[in-house]
């Protein structure tokens, strides 16, 4: 887990705030951003010229000008170091990019394996070439360069650091380093002086200047090639030994016993016994009334290369052949319970803790009492409503559509992580749900899709005050008297006041326990745009660009999945919450229609009382002052 150092009082008075605020941009717990790293947007594109096809692809106007968005806001987030170190083939990316998008329609029309004109060709050179020149070792140190240069520009307060940390994460990963490490032994570096190889009790007294050089030192030592073997431990039946390839299948109930010095020969009985030697991993049942952790081993060959994401890549193998098995011939899934990476014939990575094959929590009584709950507030609305008539089709079908997409992430698969797949499958669904609920309404779904997207503006600015004050109550120090009384308010079942005064009334105190340094100018203007309604407004218009690109992008990706056009994870993942937010909103907006039976359009045109006043230049807390004062004055009419 990375420690966010600002989170904690280890600072002494003469740390300088720049310092702080670069050690806790290294944490990436405090959200990723829209913003997409350019080694991405690249690589997506570079996808897009080898794989996409069919009508939806570069053909259609939309997908194109998405993709030149997305291009445009990484270019924009680029700090100048790296914008200057790959000038040149940035250059000539972005005039053959220009010269593709701009082509004409039967060039554009091309497909896969018959692209040959110089627009297709010159444009896959580029990327490649950008692309190279991003993984470069020096590319990374002028990542670094750069955001030490936006953690010292103290002026800056729109999250600068995010894409550009972002960026350097992905570039780590990219040269075959295990990022999450690397950014970890950065933080040790920067706040205590020590090198990735001390104790991690050691604290050394380095000048900051040479904590920076030692910091883009490491960050330019390339990645180790080193032979790499995984083994995975599964649950499910036994198996008999088989090898194909670099990989072998092996009974656990079988190996694990003869893997002791007296056990029988077999192939890689070495490294197994340097495994299962303290008899901590791949243990097996030896009596009848014992359990095995695992019942058969897979042990995968990666060969010569970088120990990053070692387990992923072996678990993709191993997933390759079971789902070519299962499709051709059917089967139970085994469940993979635990995992040993070996480093040049060493144990780099072990599991011990074996994974539970159920998928929720047993026992789950918190569970059932928020179930309660949520019936208590929505169950007797929804069971009168359907007393009176059936739930129409196409809202039923968004229902169910919506609780597919929502199964991979509830409550009662808690205790299994959501695959890529599940992320992926969000973004098809989700459109789908809008789809069912346009029928419903008997509206164009484009018109409906544009009515939600109108709505995204200002529900984003709500979560971000949201989020500000989260992130403030995070910090424990020596104010923990007023941090206690202002998490209680803001977590109580029944708060004394709306929580949008909250963050007006106690912005002060917020900001004073707030410990992320990094984040402490955007949450000083999330917080002060509750009662500034110029600042509000400034918010709401950088929203809604955003939200140009991410409905241009969230098209463009569902384009890509439903007809098997490339669309990397990172892309797809940064449209999930853009996604949910147009299926929840016009679900919700649906059945709220049918509750109260209401016209579904009269429901989807309307917006909130706050909203409304706010747009004629009322703030927020001005709004909800007015309505508790109005509250106030009708209970006393009353009495």
């Amino acid at each position: 887990m990375m420690i966010d150092y600002n989170v904690s009082d280890h600072w002494s008075a003469d740390d300088p705030d720049w310092l702080k605020s670069l050690v806790s941009s290294l944490d990436r717990r405090h959200g990723a951003g829209t913003i997409q790293p350019l080694t991405v947007i690249v690589a997506e594109i570079l996808g897009w010229l080898e794989l996409a096809s069919g009508t939806d692809a570069w053909t259609k106007t939309a997908n194109r000008d998405s993709l030149r968005l997305d291009l445009e806001e990484s270019m924009d987030a680029l700090g100048n170091s790296l914008r200057t170190h790959v000038a040149t083939p940035l250059a000539q990316f972005t005039a053959a990019f220009t010269k593709l998008i701009g082509a004409h329609k039967s060039i554009l029309a091309q497909s896969p394996g018959t692209r040959t004109d110089a627009a297709w060709t010159d444009l896959t050179m580029t990327a490649k070439d950008l692309l190279e020149a991003l993984d470069a070792d020096a590319s990374a140190c002028a990542s670094w360069d750069d955001l030490v240069a936006a953690a010292m520009d103290r002026t800056l307060a729109g999250q600068e650091h995010r894409p550009i940390a972002n960026l350097l994460f992905d570039q780590l990963h990219r040269r075959g380093l295990d990022a999450e490490r690397s950014f970890r032994n950065l933080v040790s570096l920067m706040a205590f002086g020590r090198d990735p190889s001390d104790s991690p009790l050691i604290r050394r007294d380095l000048p900051l200047e040479q904590r920076i050089t030692n910091a883009r030192t490491y960050l330019g030592t390339p990645a180790e090639i080193e032979p790499v073997v995984v083994w995975l431990g599964y649950q499910g039946d036994n198996w008999m030994h088989l090898s194909a390839g670099r990989v072998s299948f092996m009974s656990a109930h079988w190996a694990v016993p003869n893997a002791e010095p007296a056990g029988q020969n077999f192939e890689h009985k070495s490294e197994l016994s340097e495994l299962v030697r303290d008899g901590r991993l791949f243990k097996v049942a030896k009596f009848v009334d014992e359990k095995s952790d695992v019942d058969f081993l897979v042990r995968v060959d990666l060969g010569t290369t970088t120990s990053a994401g070692a387990l992923n890549r072996a678990i993709d193998i191993v997933d390759t052949i079971l789902n070519v098995s299962i499709h051709n011939s059917g089967g139970a899934r085994p469940h993979l319970a635990q995992h040993a990476i070996l480093s040049s014939g060493r144990p780099a990575t072990r599991s011990f803790l074996t994974a539970r094959r159920e998928t929720g929590f047993p026992d789950d009584r918190y569970g059932a009492d928020i179930t309660a709950r949520a019936i208590e507030e929505h169950g007797l609305r929804i069971a009168e409503a359907l007393a009176r008539e059936e739930l129409p089709r196409f809202l039923a079908a968004a229902l169910e559509v919506q609780t597919a997409a929502d199964q991979p992430f509830s409550r009662n698969m808690a205790l299994r992580k959501p695959s890529d797949a599940d992320i992926r499958s969000v973004i098809p669904l989700a459109d789908r749900v809008v789809q069912h609920v346009a029928a419903y309404a008997a509206l164009d779904p484009k018109y409906l899709f544009k009515l939600l997207g109108e709505r995204w503006p200002h529900a984003r600015w709500l979560a971000d005050v949201q989020r500000a004050v989260g992130m403030c109550l995070l910090g424990v120090g020596d104010r923990r008297p007023l941090l206690t009384e202002l998490t209680e308010e803001w977590f109580a079942q029944k708060p004394p006041r709306p929580w949008i005064l909250f963050a007006a009334d106690r912005s002060d105190d917020l900001l004073s326990v707030c410990r992320i340094e990094s984040e402490r100018g955007w949450i000083n203007r999330m917080l002060a745009s509750v009662t500034d309604h110029a600042e509000y407004s400034a918010l709401i218009e950088t929203h809604a660009t955003e939200q140009v690109v991410l409905e241009a992008r969230r098209s463009r990706v569902r384009n890509a999945l439903v007809h098997g056009n490339p669309s990397s994870f990172a892309i797809v993942d940064s449209v999930r919450e853009y996604a949910e937010f147009l299926s929840g909103t016009a679900l919700a907006l649906g059945l709220e229609s049918y509750i109260d039976a209401t016209a579904p359009d009269a429901v989807f045109a309307a917006r909130t009382d706050e909203f409304t006043s706010i747009q004629t230049g009322l703030d927020a807390a001005s709004y909800w002052r007015a309505q508790l004062a109005a509250e106030a004055a009708a209970r006393a009419d009353s009495l």
